[in-house]
């Protein structure tokens, strides 16, 4: 089996984003107690935070799958049956983020390709953190909204600082 050739410098700092990315979402999840998860959005039936999480979990395994096959994938709906746990949720989240790095890799190398998005990978992997971005900020949200606040030095050093600071 041939080596597998290096990465350019950009190539090499396109996946190291997406694990920045990656590190991030699991350190918010880490740092929720459990009871937080099943929080709901004040007066509405939106998804309570776990099934935020949930979410973020099937629309990475859908573009797997999709730029894998080049079919629509089924997948089961959100909000049916119990509550995911964190354990699950965390497990759930690496395997697929890991499966995301990979993919990633291929294609960058130019061993693999991504369908749509200008068939990058740059751009399908900043559609996937706008995408959990988005929903990070709504599960921070519902959570503020039901009275529970990460700490500050949780958010700026954990979620934020290691975007400026972080090497």
């Amino acid at each position: 089996m041939a080596p597998r050739p290096k990465l350019d410098p950009l190539a090499r700092e396109v996946l190291a984003a997406w694990k920045r990315h990656q590190r991030h979402l699991l350190a918010l999840l880490t740092k929720l107690p459990e009871k937080q998860l099943g929080c709901l959005p004040p007066g509405t039936k939106g998804r309570d935070v776990a099934r935020q999480f949930a979410h973020l979990n099937r629309t990475r395994l859908g573009w797997l799958h999709f730029h894998a096959t080049g079919a629509k994938p089924e997948l089961p709906k959100s909000g049916t049956g119990e509550r995911p746990k964190k354990a699950e949720l965390k497990k759930a989240l690496s395997e697929s983020g890991k499966a995301i790095e990979e993919l990633l890799g291929r294609a960058v190398r130019g061993e693999g390709r991504v369908r749509l998005f200008g068939k990058s990978p740059v751009r399908w992997m900043t559609y996937l953190i706008e995408h959990e971005a988005h929903h990070r900020g709504s599960i921070l949200l519902v959570l503020k909204l039901n009275g529970f606040v990460l700490p500050e030095e949780v958010l700026q050093k954990g979620l934020w600082g290691d975007w400026i600071f972080g090497k």
